[in-house]
C-alpha cells in the first residue's frame, strides 16, 4: 500500500471518529432508584447522564401502574454535578410500579428522551 493511500485512509478514519464524537448525544448512565429495582419509597429520583444537562429545558414525569401522573417538584440539576437531573417527589410513593419518562437537553443542545420502571415495595 502506498504512503499516500495509507495517509488518506488514516485521515478518513480520524474524520469519522471526530464526527462521531461531535454528534454524540447524552446517554442515561445511572438512575436512582435503578431501573427494574424494588426500593423503599424514595423522595427523589436522580438520573445521571454521560454529559451535562440543562434543567430549564429538561422534563420528567412519574406515572403509577395505572398511568396516573404523580405530583413532582421542580426538575433541577445537582449544583455540583450538572450530569445529574433531580426529580423531587412531593409525597412518598405508595407500594406499586412506577414509570419515569424523561426528556433532557444536553449542554451541547442535543435532545434525548427515555423511560424506565421501578417498584416501591418490601
Amino acid at each position: 500500500m502506498s504512503k499516500a493511500i495509507s495517509t488518506t485512509l488514516l485521515a478518513l478514519f480520524a474524520a469519522t471518529m471526530l464526527a462521531t464524537a461531535v454528534d454524540a448525544h447524552p446517554m442515561l448512565k445511572a438512575a436512582s432508584p435503578a431501573a427494574e429495582s424494588t426500593v423503599a419509597a424514595p423522595m427523589e429520583i436522580r438520573l445521571t447522564f454521560s454529559e451535562g444537562v440543562i434543567a430549564k429545558f429538561s422534563r420528567a414525569e412519574v406515572k403509577d401502574q395505572g398511568g396516573k401522573k404523580i405530583a413532582i417538584g421542580k426538575v433541577t440539576t445537582d449544583p455540583t454535578d450538572h450530569k445529574q437531573l433531580i426529580v423531587g417527589l412531593l409525597l412518598p410513593l405508595p407500594e406499586g410500579s412506577y414509570t419515569v419518562n424523561w426528556n433532557v437537553v444536553s449542554v451541547d443542545t442535543h435532545r434525548v428522551t427515555g423511560a424506565y420502571t421501578f417498584k416501591v415495595g418490601r
